[in-house]
């Protein structure tokens, strides 16, 4: 077999295998959008753009593979018309989408105004009298390089905010496409130009193996793709996961939290909210009970009776510490826990806090309440103190009942 046999073997080989990798990269790219749960319009575009080089790629096989008749005729014009105007508007459909990713411009607005004018030039050179294939690309090649260097620039100077493995990976794979299209174009004018047909044996190397450099810088570039819209996925996939983390938390703080007064609940108390300073030093349980809550409900009506609940609350609250916690227990009860604090110094603040509140209040505002109060020496002594707190509560409540309301009792 001659060397030129070998030759357009090799070349043919690597025609063929282009075109393969060119049906696979839009089969990926394709398989990616669908699946992704929200397609970006600039991926679309890219995938759009292997299925233009497979279209511009088949009117090369036209020609290498003898399927159309050998010479210059019309035949041999309308291939050279694909894969001109396949090949720029598949440059054409990267730059959409690389100007959607980096400045959010919406790709229709491009290719409106790029493919009009791809059209027109894709037909007057690919019918200029005397100019096969070779010349179609020589004349395609600034129009090549030139958006892939463009492609580059953006992507390198992306904000540091912004820029990524996958960002930084294609462009400087764009970068590289270009050197290797201006590289193609010398060698294509190396032809016109004797003064640069020797020496040729780097530049022939370059033409006849210039399928397999193709496919590879191709293949670098769509990993480079690939990569960008996974760490697109991986952001949607954390900022996703923060917000339902952030849902959570507000559901379980609904769920800790009374929402008629605001104080935690008894829920909260079981899990422990709260409970980890008042639980590391000795300290004060109270037991609050509304004795005319019922009374109040009957008289006045229910939104009374609620706003008598907020009331006992807020007075509670203006007489504590930021230590302090106060849960509604149930009802009409309420639990107060002091750390660091005994019965005989928080009582009298709490009942004052309840005696201002009550000045000047009508019968449906005015806050009766029944207390009682036990300490504990630490977190394991608690529950007791609780029980002991509730028990002296209902005696307090007992005599109250009685017309009597002596001073809180202290178990």
């Amino acid at each position: 077999m001659f060397p030129e046999d070998v030759g357009a073997l090799v070349s043919a080989i690597g025609l063929w295998t282009q075109t393969g990798g060119a049906f696979l990269l839009a089969g990926l790219f394709t398989a990616l959008r669908r699946s992704h749960p929200r397609p970006q319009p600039y991926f679309r575009e890219w995938t759009r753009a292997w299925y233009w080089l497979l279209a511009a790629l088949l009117g090369v096989v036209l020609q290498y593979g003898s399927l159309l008749p050998a010479g210059d005729t019309l035949a041999v014009r309308g291939a050279n018309l694909l894969y001109q105007g396949g090949k720029l508007v598949f440059v054409a459909h990267l730059v959409a989408g690389t100007l959607n990713y980096v400045r959010g411009v919406r790709p229709r607005d491009f290719l409106r105004r790029a493919i009009p004018l791809i059209l027109v030039y894709a037909t007057v050179t690919a019918f200029l009298p005397g100019v096969l294939l070779n010349g179609v690309m020589l004349l395609q090649a600034p129009l090549i390089a030139g958006p892939f260097i463009l492609c580059a620039w953006l992507l390198l100077r992306l904000p540091q905010s912004r820029s990524t493995m996958g960002s930084r990976a294609t462009g400087t794979f764009f970068g590289l496409i270009a050197v290797l299209w201006l590289a193609y174009a010398f060698a294509f004018a190396r032809d016109g130009i004797p003064a640069l047909r020797e020496p040729a044996g780097s530049l022939d190397f370059l033409l006849q193996y210039n399928s397999y450099l193709d496919l590879l810088l191709q293949i670098l570039l769509g990993f480079g793709m690939v990569v960008l819209l996974l760490e697109d996925a991986k952001r949607e996939a954390d900022d996703a996961r923060a917000q339902l983390a952030l849902a959570h938390d507000r559901l379980k703080r609904v769920s800790l939290y009374d929402p008629l007064t605001g104080a935690l609940n008894r829920r909260a108390y079981d899990e422990g909210v709260g409970l980890e300073a008042v639980g590391a030093r000795f300290g004060t349980a109270v037991m609050l009970d509304m004795d005319n809550l019922k009374a109040v409900n009957d008289a006045f009506g229910h939104a009374a009776g609620d706003d008598l609940l907020r009331r006992v609350v807020e007075a509670v609250r203006g007489s504590i510490r930021p230590t302090d916690r106060v849960y509604r227990w149930g009802g009409d009860e309420f639990l107060v826990l002091f750390p660091g604090a005994l019965a005989e110094d928080m009582l009298p603040r709490i009942r004052a806090a309840f005696q201002e509140a009550n000045e000047g209040a009508d019968a449906s505002r005015e806050l009766l309440v029944s207390l009682g109060a036990a300490d504990y020496a630490g977190a394991e002594e608690i529950a007791d103190a609780i029980e002991r707190a509730d028990r002296a509560m209902y005696d307090e409540k007992a005599r109250n009942r009685r017309g009597a309301r002596p001073a809180v009792r202290i178990a």
